[in-house]
């Protein structure tokens, strides 16, 4: 009996987060959010393209040598797409249950808020999975192009990228549930993304030589460096000064694939944890 009753809670739980997941994938498809981020990408991704296909075909082969180095090239603008798809379906997810009267209707349904939150980030991350295929679809075509084949780490990057996004949303979902306006939520998400964050891991390995280990966009970067066949952990590089001859050196990390997805792991299930924690408690005050 006691098997029964807890069989059917978890298909009611499991039934609440298909219907929270359903009905959110179809609000973000009617969004011109999702259209609009889907825009970006494509011109994103056909002008990396059309810069590739400018050089010329001998250029690109004689550059790169084979479809690994080139997909090592082409797919440097991916952590961006990523953190940008991710930051604007993420950024007032939970915010925006909080910011007017809409919150006492969703909230006082016989739902449980862990549901709804659950089912809202599968859908957050479906949707940015989906805008994000479009940069891979370009890099395939790409690398078909100018090699005739595709690169056998192209899969490794797909299933990496999936943890990127559900690492990156984490993350912009624990900071919305900080906020109560989601216009405030979505634009410290976007900025500490896609400005701040990138800002620190650059100071910290260009000129303090740290390792950003601690840093989800510095993890994110295994998404193309598995494509590399001259993987190198740690470089420096010396850069010319102000000051007539002097120099000062440059220094550049790289994670490994399983530091990678150590950083990405931990930041999706601290986050994700963090954000449930608070939306479960946080109340609605109007």
């Amino acid at each position: 009996m006691k098997d029964q009753m807890a069989f059917s809670k978890d298909i009611g739980r499991l039934n609440e987060i298909a219907v929270s997941f359903k009905y959110q994938f179809k609000s973000y498809l009617r969004t011109k959010r999702f259209i609009a981020m889907a825009i970006v990408v494509v011109l994103i991704s056909a002008v990396v393209f059309a810069f590739e296909v400018h050089a010329g075909i001998n250029t690109i082969t004689a550059e790169y040598n084979n479809s690994s180095n080139f997909l090592f090239s082409f797919m440097q603008n991916l952590p961006f797409v990523v953190v940008l798809v991710a930051a604007f379906f993420g950024g007032n997810a939970i915010a925006t249950d909080f910011s007017s009267n809409y919150s006492y209707y969703i909230l006082v349904q016989p739902v449980r808020r862990s549901s709804l939150l659950l089912g809202r980030y599968l859908a957050a991350f479906l949707a940015s999975f989906m805008i994000t295929l479009i940069y891979y679809v370009f890099g395939a075509v790409s690398s078909l192009y100018f090699f005739s084949e595709i690169s056998s780490a192209f899969l490794l990057s797909i299933g990496l990228v999936i943890l990127f996004i559900l690492s990156v949303m984490s993350f912009a979902f624990f900071l919305s549930s900080l906020f109560n306006n989601p216009q405030t939520s979505a634009i410290a998400v976007i900025l500490l993304l896609i400005i701040v964050l990138p800002m620190i891991s650059n100071v910290l390995q260009g000129l303090a030589a740290i390792e950003p280990w601690f840093l989800v966009n510095y993890g994110g970067q295994v998404v193309y460096t598995v494509f590399s066949t001259h993987f190198v952990h740690y470089s420096q590089i010396k850069a010319p000064a102000l000051t007539k001859g002097g120099s000062f050196t440059i220094t550049e990390y790289m994670p490994y694939v399983y530091e990678g997805v150590e950083i990405m792991l931990s930041y999706m299930i601290i986050f994700f944890t963090a954000s449930m924690l608070i939306y479960k408690r946080k109340e609605v005050k109007g």
